[in-house]
């Protein structure tokens, strides 16, 4: 299991090992925003004898507008789709790169925490999308969150089209409105009466225990196998896509997405992730 604190990653593991006292659960560091923690974390798992299933789950809501101390994005856009897509790619050439020599007996799995909030976005398909996510004028905590997981579903499926289901199984799921999870912890300094109080009563009455989220994380990495391959998994069964997703425009934005990103992340990782799936 991966964390950013290496105590509270203590803690969680030792209430598993309580559980769990034959498991081999290890606690490594990784901070998603910092591309250098990414690639020691992305190098630490190539040394791993083999990889069968992995979840990549970090995500975060912010109430107010901030920058990357380094790479001058806003944070939310950062953690939820640059260095979540970073850190994709990365493993999925590890996960192939075993798969190839035998390391494991059937085709590992990578499963990428989205959002059905993706439906509602309203992120235009015209123009570059780095500057846009970029701009502070009229950030809205929510719609950040909304238009940086459907550009996720968008360059997943994309990155999906370029590997083979028989190397890795790549999808992204949806475990829904899930209570305790600390999602939206970055909020406001001085928050309002609903962001508050409302929000958080609305999530403990109607967000779903943590073992039912959990359960999809289950279903995307053993229900769907192949056909799941770049599919948006939710309620335990393979959902469609965004509707813009189907159209010409979304096809323009999908090719755009992918330039930009790939045009960042040759600064983030020393490796030519350009040539990874080539």
């Amino acid at each position: 299991m991966s964390v950013r604190s290496q105590a509270s990653g203590d803690t969680a593991a030792e209430k598993l090992r309580a559980e769990f006292p034959n498991v081999d659960i290890q606690v490594w560091l990784l901070d998603m925003a910092e591309y250098g923690s990414i690639d020691a974390f992305h190098k630490r798992c190539r040394g791993l004898d083999r990889i069968d299933y992995v979840i990549l789950n970090a995500a975060m809501q912010s109430s107010t507008f901030k920058r990357h101390n380094k790479t001058g994005h806003e944070m939310v856009f950062q953690v939820d789709y640059i260095s979540t897509v970073l850190l994709c790619m990365l493993l999925a050439s590890v996960l192939r790169d075993k798969n190839r020599t035998g390391a494991t007996v059937k085709p590992p799995v990578l499963t990428i925490v989205g959002s059905d909030t993706m439906y509602l976005s309203k992120f235009s398909a015209d123009g570059p999308v780095f500057p846009r996510m970029d701009d502070p004028t009229g950030y809205e905590r929510m719609k950040q969150y909304m238009d940086s997981k459907l550009l996720l579903m968008v360059f997943i499926r994309q990155l999906a089209r370029q590997i083979s289901p028989d190397d890795v199984i790549i999808n992204v799921c949806n475990p829904g409105m899930v209570s305790g999870t600390g999602l939206g912890r970055h909020g406001s300094t001085n928050p309002g009466f609903a962001e508050k109080y409302v929000v958080p009563l609305f999530t403990k009455a109607l967000g779903r225990k943590v073992q039912v989220g959990a359960s999809v994380y289950i279903h995307a990495l053993l229900g769907e196998g192949k056909r799941g391959h770049g599919s948006f998994i939710s309620d335990w069964t393979i959902k469609p896509y965004a509707r813009l997703l189907y159209t010409k425009e979304g096809q323009d934005l999908s090719d755009r997405l992918w330039k930009e990103t790939m045009s960042e992340l040759r600064l983030a990782s020393e490796n030519g992730i350009e040539k990874l799936f080539v």
